[in-house]
């Protein structure tokens, strides 16, 4: 679910419009169809409906679609405050299959916003941006629905200046997560060969997440898996090439991130609980029988990749991968089609003409400035991925940077992004596309910034360190209770 459009995103509660931005041109009618006067309170951007309203609303600013206003119906609270971290549950009681979208704000406007999922409970996990928690005066936030009339339990919370103490105040519970340490082991070899395999900077991205949370983390390649088993807590295998041999005195997770068509079914059974990132292949193992597995999708790194609004683009698609000792069909479609592309990856030597490929490598800390310097992304996935609902972490790092990105179909990209990232499945609709987004790229940026927007309100690595430490906090409470 995308979050909702920033500039109309309001909670109607106690008869006062809160979160609306902009007042001008807002109408409000009631489910009569009956308008309603709407009082600007002085300046704090809120607005009191007259007459009090007793039913559903309708909210309706030009150029925006309708939104309504549920009144009545809703449950949630806050859990959970740990530094710009707030994890919690919200319900829609007359649709229960149904999202929430959850909005933080002030009388600013709306400051972060973070999905409830109903399939995962009405679980949500928000990051608040630094201008609240880094701020020099105490923020005073609240916590809503957007399209409700409901605020969350233990949903006011002041934020106080660093030099203050960062601890909330009263209206959240705060409950500091227990300090473990935790190992993320992953495939690669060694830490010679580490900087070139993908699946090492997203190690330490996630671990370096779990340490801004209070946890201990590290990154074990496989040389190193079975090192240092004495000072594991728990640990979390991020599923490659081979398989882990887990001690069950240990907590131990599993996130299936890529190639689900490697792991034999009775690998599951080690694992405390299984993460998958894909809609549909959790769905597919919970059908086997898998007792504990839920999805987690891949993610981005926020403190890497970010906008630069300064950052000129290239009028060009940009291509980043190897050749697999084949054409990679998108690199093929450019040269058949003579779309501009720059290409950069390894294994290309006898596969293209001379004078197509413009590097052997990207280095991680320079992928933001290549990815945000052209007008379009590429990318495509492995088999297995696409067939099985896989996103490539390529999807989640370029709308972290909000450029446009244009990919292979694969499925659930909409259940995750909506329309705000384009497909192709064929050469002339790929061409199509390509040549629109340079010629008229404002449309394609646009979708991008909505892309930006949905990854940052649930797809970073703090979203997901937060998201572990809870499964973790889960499994450890089940275990007390065995003993």
């Amino acid at each position: 679910m995308a979050p909702p459009e920033a500039t109309i995103v309001p909670i109607v509660h106690d008869g006062v419009v809160i979160g609306a931005g902009d007042p001008s041109g807002l109408a409000i009618t009631d489910r009569n169809g009956t308008a309603a006067d709407l009082l600007p309170i002085g300046r704090t951007g809120r607005l009191l409906i007259e007459p009090r309203p007793t039913g559903d609303l309708t909210l309706n600013r030009p150029g925006h679609p309708a939104l309504e206003i549920q009144v009545g119906g809703w449950s949630g609270r806050v859990e959970r405050v740990q530094g710009g971290l707030i994890t919690g549950r919200a319900h829609n009681l007359r649709h229960p299959g149904r999202d929430a979208a959850v909005i933080a704000f002030d009388d600013t406007g709306p400051l972060a916003v973070a999905v409830a999922r109903a399939a995962e409970g009405g679980r949500f996990v928000m990051v608040l941006p630094p201008r609240v928690t880094g701020a020099d005066h105490p923020r005073d936030i609240t916590l809503g629905l957007a399209g409700s009339d409901f605020l969350l339990d233990g949903g006011h919370v002041t934020f106080l200046p660093p030099s203050q103490g960062a601890a909330p105040a009263l209206g959240a519970v705060f409950r500091p997560l227990q300090e473990l340490a935790i190992r993320v082991k992953i495939s690669t070899p060694n830490l010679k060969e580490a900087p070139m395999w993908g699946d090492y900077h997203f190690a330490n991205s996630l671990a370096a997440a779990f340490e801004r949370i209070g946890h201990q983390a590290n990154v074990d390649t496989a040389d190193m898996w079975y090192a240092q088993s004495a000072s594991e807590d728990v640990v979390l295998a991020i599923r490659g090439r081979h398989r882990v041999k887990v001690d069950p005195s240990k907590i131990n997770i599993m996130w299936v991130i890529s190639h689900p068509d490697r792991i034999p079914d009775d690998e599951y059974a080690d694992y405390d609980h299984v993460f998958v990132a894909s809609d549909i292949y959790t769905a597919e193992l919970a059908a086997r029988g898998l007792p504990s597995v839920s999805v987690l999708h891949q993610a981005t790194d926020a403190t890497l990749f970010r906008p630069d609004p300064d950052r000129p683009r290239e009028p060009a698609c940009l291509f980043v991968g190897n050749s697999r000792k084949e054409y990679r069909t998108m690199v093929k479609w450019c040269l058949q089609k003579d779309i501009p592309l720059k290409l950069y990856g390894g294994g290309w030597d006898g596969v293209l003409p001379d004078g197509v490929l413009s590097g052997v490598s990207v280095a991680n800390a320079d992928l933001p400035d290549f990815y945000g310097g052209h007008l379009m992304l590429l990318n495509d996935h492995w088999d297995s991925m696409r067939e099985n609902g896989f996103l490539s972490n390529r999807l989640f790092d370029g709308s972290g940077v909000a450029t446009p990105i244009l990919t292979d179909p694969v499925a659930g990209l909409a259940d995750v992004f909506g329309d705000a990232i384009s497909q192709a499945g064929d050469a002339d609709s790929f061409a199509t596309i390509l040549r629109d987004c340079l010629e008229n790229p404002e449309p394609y940026l646009e979708k991008a910034r909505r892309a930006h927007d949905i990854v940052m309100a649930g797809h970073t690595f703090d979203h997901r360190a937060a998201e572990l430490s809870v499964m973790i906090d889960r499994i450890a409470a089940r275990r007390r209770l065995a003993a």
